[in-house]
């Protein structure tokens, strides 16, 4: 199983909305989504979305980045919860990390008691034992280790059947200009079942939040693939010409770049597939249309899911 690590921003969630019907609720792919915007609309309507076609996704609870940075979650939890009493696919979760006591977790298990949950660890101040306690319990349906913080005594605590791993693999750089060429992203779908039942990623966002915002010295484009020797999953940067700030526009630039990813993919449909988001490229390639940079990095992430669940499915 998959489990793709998003952010609540409104391209992150329209990827989902987008992805749901043909690969999410497929099973394969279970999204984790960290909250990070405290006005909720965005993410209802996405998780509406989600509970109607039954498809599974796990939802942070206690968020603490972006809007939640300084606290406030209590009001927007409530809201949050209309939801998920309706669409028994939706799990609750919570990060546990260095101010997570075991009252709090049991806490939020009571909470939900008639629902399965899930944990997310992230140097969890808990100890060997209260994780043995909640490696035993039944309403837990998984527990991620998120980033490898966690020991590894506790890591290997937990239940190999309901264990997942997310990992950041993209190597983000400070400008879009400083992209370039291929990079190796992953090989953990060749390697995940020997320590647990799934492995995740932060897509190509990668795990470190930024607000966004500015006008672009360049534009890039994060475009997974099949490598076609070894099977691993790269990552290829199609970068602008022009990666000047003070010159051009985000459209001219996008431009540049989704012309490079179009030739690029476009004889090589055994390495990045075919879906959705590559014909859109294409189609703005074609046309000389630019669809706003929300938009493109909406598409990003839902090619890279597709990627993964092509593979998964030996579809690609």
């Amino acid at each position: 199983m998959y489990f793709p690590y998003v952010f609540g921003r409104q391209s992150e969630l329209r990827a989902l909305q987008a992805l749901n019907q043909k690969y999410a609720a497929t099973g394969q792919v279970v999204p984790v989504i960290e909250p990070v915007v405290k006005k909720p609309n965005d993410l209802l309507r996405c998780l509406d979305l989600l509970g109607q076609a039954g498809t599974s996704a796990v939802i942070i609870l206690n968020p603490d980045q972006g809007d939640f940075k300084n606290g406030g979650a209590a009001a927007w939890r409530k809201e949050v919860n209309v939801v998920l009493k309706k669409h028994g696919s939706l799990v609750p979760a919570l990060k546990c990390g260095p101010k997570t006591s075991m009252k709090i977790v049991e806490s939020f298990l009571t909470a939900y008691a008639k629902r399965r949950v899930t944990l997310l660890y992230s140097s969890p101040a808990l100890t060997d034992a209260e994780v043995v306690k909640l490696a035993g319990t039944v309403q837990v349906s998984h527990h991620i280790c998120l980033q490898g913080k966690m020991t590894a005594v506790q890591r290997g605590l937990l239940p190999k059947a309901k264990a997942v791993d997310i990992v950041d693999h993209f190597n983000k750089q400070a400008r879009n200009a400083d992209y370039s060429g291929i990079e190796l992203f992953t090989d953990r779908h060749k390697t995940f079942n020997a320590t647990g039942i799934g492995f995740g990623d932060y897509t190509v966002v990668g795990s470190l939040f930024q607000p966004g915002g500015g006008k672009p010295g360049a534009v890039a484009l994060h475009v997974t693939y099949r490598h076609p020797q070894n099977k691993d999953i790269w990552v290829e940067h199609f970068v602008s010409d022009d990666i000047d700030v003070n010159t051009g526009s985000a459209a001219s630039k996008y431009l540049e770049a989704v012309a490079k990813l179009d030739l690029a993919a476009g004889p090589r449909k055994t390495e990045f597939g075919i879906n959705d988001a590559l014909a859109a490229y294409a189609a703005d390639h074609q046309s000389g249309h630019y669809p706003g940079l929300g938009k493109s990095k909406e598409r990003q992430i839902y090619h890279h899911i597709a990627v993964m669940h092509d593979i998964l499915h030996g579809k690609l």
